[in-house]
């Protein structure tokens, strides 16, 4: 599965989608054909990340569906039940399902409150995503208090990339209430000294996560260090 997974990061890296669409659903078929649930399951909440990222509804209403069967089937622990309704919740919300995704967010707060330390960054993940489904539902006072939930656990885990995204995304929450708030750039300014941050490991996800924030600087009138995140993270990727 860990195989599976980094050849398909390595082929999203690349640009190479429609390559890494089709390892991940022959290899959730072939686990289908050989009665593995489980492994099924984990390959369904890639391909729920894949639909997501790729923009493809049509792929993740199929996909979605077949994962909720199979939590009740397999049963899996309380954070690999967060870790993958926090997948189907997000790729709700960026389809325009934002309303439908909160209680499954909410389920998995419950699944990860059970299982994690208070300070486990899979709280702060949980906390950025919810807050864009109350933003997407026009709730911006909850939207901004997930996003400061989210830089509250992140304090306690010192270089992690998900700092800038906590930040970006308060930006981007200011901007479209107020582009000349202050705190826009701010924020910006942050995010981009969590980047920076010599400690920071530039690993796989330091790649998904620079090339994610760099679409809000440029959204936001910064398009030199959009630039600039776009090429570590096309350097990270090639050398994959």
């Amino acid at each position: 599965m860990d195989e599976i997974t980094r050849r398909a990061d390595a082929l999203m890296g690349r640009g190479e989608w429609k390559e890494a669409e089709a390892l991940l659903v022959y290899a959730r078929e072939a686990a289908a054909r050989n009665g593995d649930a489980r492994t099924e399951l984990s390959l369904c909440s890639e391909l729920l990340g894949f639909y997501r990222m790729g923009g493809i509804p049509e792929g993740f209403g199929p996909i979605w569906e077949r994962a909720l069967e199979l939590l009740e089937a397999v049963r899996p622990g309380p954070v690999s039940r967060g870790t993958i309704l926090v997948n189907g919740a997000t790729g709700l919300a960026a389809f325009g399902r934002a309303e439908e995704a909160l209680p499954f967010y909410q389920e998995a707060w419950g699944c990860f409150l059970r299982s994690l330390p208070a300070a486990d960054f899979r709280f702060a993940a949980l906390f950025n995503n919810m807050a864009a489904a109350f933003q997407a539902c026009g709730a911006m006072d909850r939207a901004e208090e997930h996003i400061r939930m989210a830089v509250g656990v992140l304090e306690k885990l010192p270089h992690h990339p998900d700092m800038a995204t906590s930040y970006v995304n308060l930006a981007q929450l200011y901007a479209g209430q107020d582009r000349t708030d202050p705190r826009v750039e701010a924020c910006l300014d942050r995010a981009m000294a969590a980047l920076d941050d010599p400690e920071m490991i530039w690993d796989g996800y330091y790649a998904h996560t620079v090339r994610k924030c760099a679409g809000g600087f440029r959204d936001l009138g910064r398009p030199a260090e959009a630039d600039e995140l776009e090429e570590r993270a096309k350097l990270l990727y090639e050398g994959t």
